[in-house]
């Protein structure tokens, strides 16, 4: 009886941790002449992030292509993009048009100025395209 429940919670484990998939995004692409959000996330810092999401939440009404393309970045094992875009800290909110940084936001921030320097930024990068 021990024998077979020790078995099972083998097999168990082995096909569990068998089905989890752990992808790494090692370089974000970006379409032609687009504005595109990136976000970089750390959960062990929730209460930071909880005012970009409501500033997130905002944008969507002026900016919902852009939003609706949002690109997250978590922490852990993402050190090629936190390089590629020169994340220092997080949370961290990049416009990217063109696959150029427009702005960059890092660590905690009031929603107003996280809202209205993305605001500034997709509206600049909207206004070159024309």
């Amino acid at each position: 009886m021990i024998r077979g429940a020790v078995i099972f919670f083998t097999l168990s484990f082995f096909i569990l941790s068998s089905c989890q998939e752990n992808q790494s995004i090692t370089h974000i692409q970006f379409p032609d002449d687009s504005r595109t959000l990136v976000f970089f996330t750390d959960e062990s810092n929730l209460q930071d992030e909880s005012t970009y999401y409501d500033a997130i939440i905002d944008l969507k009404n002026s900016f919902p292509d852009e939003v609706a393309n949002l690109k997250v970045v978590h922490s852990e094992n993402e050190k090629l993009l936190y390089k590629q875009f020169n994340v220092k800290a997080t949370p961290s909110l990049i416009v990217v048009h063109d696959n150029e940084v427009v702005t960059q936001i890092e660590g905690s921030k009031p929603k107003k100025d996280i809202v209205v320097s993305i605001e500034q930024a997709l509206n600049q990068a909207g206004n070159s395209t024309y």
